[in-house]
């Protein structure tokens, strides 16, 4: 696959071991089954003082999603213009995910994933290397499914060594 992306997203591209299609796939439950077994309790705790809450990062992780998957949509469609960035903070602050009830989270979150496999599996591979620019930087749209599988990764390896 084409991997062109800015430097900050080769931590998430690195995460990604074997057939993305397949982490993609596998991702769908186990996204579930994370969201599905934290305690209610523990839905709005922060490790730290400053640090977003478990439900702050779960909603961090549908937004940046929706917008790597906009991008590669933009991008396979044939968008020249530059895509904008987004400030990751801002958004956690204006989600209101307090409000999110984590049982429609879990929901969300797998019917998101879902469209975005069917999404990702109608691309065949010379839509794949295209390239476009987001944030100021050259992106491919392979990088961004890549950054998509491995960004949950990310958080989900957080979650577990910081949360719970």
């Amino acid at each position: 696959m084409n991997l062109v992306h800015a430097p900050f997203y080769q931590g998430y591209v690195d995460l990604v071991k074997g057939d993305l299609e397949e982490e993609l796939k596998h991702q769908i439950s186990e996204i579930s089954v994370l969201i599905n077994n934290i305690p209610e309790e523990k839905w709005n705790n922060r490790y730290e003082k400053g640090k977003w809450s478990v439900a702050q990062v779960m909603q961090h992780c549908i937004d940046t999603e929706r917008i790597m998957a906009f991008r590669a949509l933009s991008l396979a469609r044939g968008e020249s213009a530059a895509l904008p960035g987004f400030s990751e903070n801002d958004y956690a602050a204006a989600s209101e995910y307090s409000r999110q009830d984590k049982a429609k989270m879990a929901e969300e979150f797998y019917h998101l994933r879902k469209s975005h496999l069917s999404l990702f599996q109608s691309m065949p591979e010379k839509i794949l290397k295209k390239e476009g620019e987001a944030d100021g930087h050259a992106i491919s749209i392979s990088s961004l499914w890549y950054i998509i599988a491995g960004h949950w990764k990310h958080h989900q390896k957080v979650l577990k060594e910081r949360y719970f």
